[in-house]
């Protein structure tokens, strides 16, 4: 499942539009936008920082894990 698609389905259940979550990640010396936010969830394209901040203004934690194909082992 795409980021994009994880971070509007907690919106959905949050009941949140992308307006409120633009708000939750607004500081007083970063104002994001509503449309910075549709662009970045309409290209799905994400760094490992955007991630954190997508993560704690909706309160989650993220994980992030990788499985090893031929020893199953994770890291």
């Amino acid at each position: 499942m795409s980021v994009s698609k994880q971070i509007r389905m907690m919106l959905v259940e949050k009941d949140w539009k992308v307006s409120d979550l633009a708000e939750a990640m607004s500081t007083e010396e970063k104002k994001v936008s509503n449309q910075n936010i549709h662009n970045k969830l309409k290209r799905d394209n994400f760094t490992e920082k955007d991630i954190e901040e997508f993560a704690a203004a909706l309160n989650a934690d993220v994980k992030v894990i990788f499985t090893m194909k031929d020893t199953q082992k994770e890291f």
